[in-house]
């Protein structure tokens, strides 16, 4: 099934599809889009009626979400840091970030992640006794992450920075779950919740933005 548009009160928004080895079709609103999971036989008809039935809710509970940046604000790692005129980020352990515009820091903001995921992929590679992929970091917006199994490499999306520690390395151990396990499998699940116990938890701060 291919994405289309959906337009709620004369506005237009895509409609992502993702197909999974699942029983009930999951709604959710998340930058911008429409992003549904569902199994193969499902159709356009059955989502365009789902979206009929929910998406005022969704959009609604969208504005009420926590942004990620806003005026004079970031969240990084978790930690709500104060954006001020001199364009430098202090953190605890007194190192800094440098920007020029929004494009420098996004440009930092990867750098920093990237070496934060390499360095907990290495981590956990170890600890559950897999090989070691390859990592970048995208950006993405219908996903936290992704595995491919072809070319030995794990993807992570940049959002990712705006959440807390502990939230990230959930999301790397699922990436990482997928090298024995394909699927979602309950023997997928049993690996994840092995080395993340509170993957329920951190799941659902994800989808909500809650950052901390």
């Amino acid at each position: 099934m291919e994405d289309f548009i959906y337009k709620v009160n004369d506005k237009e928004y895509p409609v992502l599809i993702t197909i999974k080895k699942i029983k009930n079709t999951h709604f959710r609103f998340r930058d911008g889009a429409f992003v549904i999971s569902c199994n193969r036989w499902t159709s356009k008809r059955q989502i365009i009626a789902g979206l009929d039935k929910y998406a005022d809710y969704l959009l609604k509970h969208a504005e009420n979400r926590n942004l990620p940046m806003g005026e004079g604000f970031i969240y990084i790692f978790g930690v709500k840091v104060t954006l001020n005129e001199n364009k430098v980020i202090r953190f605890t352990d007194s190192s800094e970030i440098k920007y020029k515009d929004e494009a420098s820091l996004k440009k930092e903001l990867k750098k920093i992640l990237l070496k934060y995921i390499t360095n907990k992929v290495g981590y956990y590679s170890k600890v559950m006794n897999l090989p070691l992929y390859k990592v970048t970091v995208r950006d993405m917006n219908t996903r936290f992450g992704s595995n491919s199994r072809y070319t030995k490499s794990l993807h992570f999306a940049l959002k990712l920075v705006h959440f807390a520690p502990e939230i990230i390395d959930s999301v790397i151990i699922h990436e990482l779950a997928h090298i024995p396990v394909a699927n979602h499998s309950k023997d997928f699940y049993n690996v994840v919740y092995k080395y993340c116990p509170n993957y329920d938890t951190y799941r659902k701060k994800l989808i909500r933005g809650i950052y901390a």
